[in-house]
């Protein structure tokens, strides 16, 4: 395993921390979180930071890195935690990989294209052209390339926009810039698996656990800190349905409602994206299980 990158990565509330800290019992273990959420501080209950307890027990690295002020690229964490990856094999240590962000992984590992970083002033110029006269973004996509306006469609604005931002910022057309970045081999993938049934009786179980661990005074803290929806906390799930409750535009019932439909939308689309990371190996959240596919051998535990 000593050129191997071992990744623990799954839907939220499938284990994937517990996973890791069972493994890091027997094996000189180094955390590194991706989590694109867990890299802000302030905001723990809502992203099921690791407790207090455990970042003592194990080292932990990308957690609690920057403020909710400024919304951090995939490219970004990918430099950074790289860095920490390198760290962690000077010192003779292994770097655990645990999260769900998976194009903060794919980043990572290199499953990604080179491509320009976004720009936000030219997306709300693009979404209020889009708005002014509908369709215009998919017909200028079009006249840019046809092949990539064939391939995302009329409906997406959000890979509509993204795809002029490449076009645009590049000079570039975006399908021959997308091609599949270089990957990296070392990266070794376990993707933790739950049946329908579980996992959405997991995300409700954390919803539920999250309420009543105090999200809704976390969320209250960071307004009363400065922060405001933009540009984190309301692309955060947890976090803009108790910031719509708190403005009251919903009951807290209601609230706790929609983050339970957004997470499980959520995770359907991270089983998407896991189920392609090259070589992924699927397994249950069985601890014993996720150790003997990373490692392929198991360690007594303590």
């Amino acid at each position: 395993m000593e050129d191997r990158i071992p990744v623990i990565t799954g839907c939220t509330a499938v284990g994937k921390t517990e996973a890791a800290m069972f493994i890091a019992g027997s094996r000189p273990i180094e955390i590194v979180s991706a989590d694109s959420r867990q890299l802000y501080r302030g905001m723990n209950i809502g992203t099921a930071k690791p407790s207090a307890d455990e970042m003592k027990k194990v080292p932990h690295h990308m957690i609690d890195v920057a403020d909710p002020d400024t919304l951090l690229s995939a490219v970004w964490y990918a430099e950074k935690a790289m860095a920490a990856i390198n760290h962690i094999v000077e010192r003779g240590a292994i770097p655990l990989v645990v999260g769900g962000s998976g194009l903060y992984i794919m980043s990572l590992a290199g499953l990604l294209d080179s491509l320009p970083s976004r720009n936000d002033d030219l997306r709300m110029a693009l979404s209020s052209i889009e708005n002014q006269v509908p369709g215009a973004l998919h017909r200028l996509l079009t006249s840019l390339d046809s092949r990539e306006a064939a391939r995302t469609g009329n409906k997406d604005m959000i890979r509509l926009v993204r795809s002029l931002e490449i076009a645009l910022l590049s000079g570039s057309k975006p399908s021959e810039l997308k091609q599949g970045g270089k990957p990296d081999s070392r990266f070794r993938f376990v993707y933790i698996e739950k049946d329908n049934t579980a996992l959405k009786q997991g995300i409700s179980t954390r919803t539920s656990a999250m309420l009543s661990l105090g999200l809704v005074e976390e969320v209250k803290v960071l307004l009363n800190s400065g922060y405001s929806r933009d540009p984190v906390l309301g692309a955060t799930i947890g976090y803009t349905e108790i910031i719509d409750y708190l403005e009251g535009q919903c009951s807290l019932q209601e609230a706790a409602r929609a983050i339970e439909t957004h997470t499980w939308q959520y995770a359907r689309r991270q089983r998407n994206m896991f189920r392609r990371l090259p070589g992924v190996i699927s397994v249950s959240n069985d601890p014993v299980e996720v150790e003997t596919a990373l490692f392929g051998e198991r360690r007594t535990h303590g």
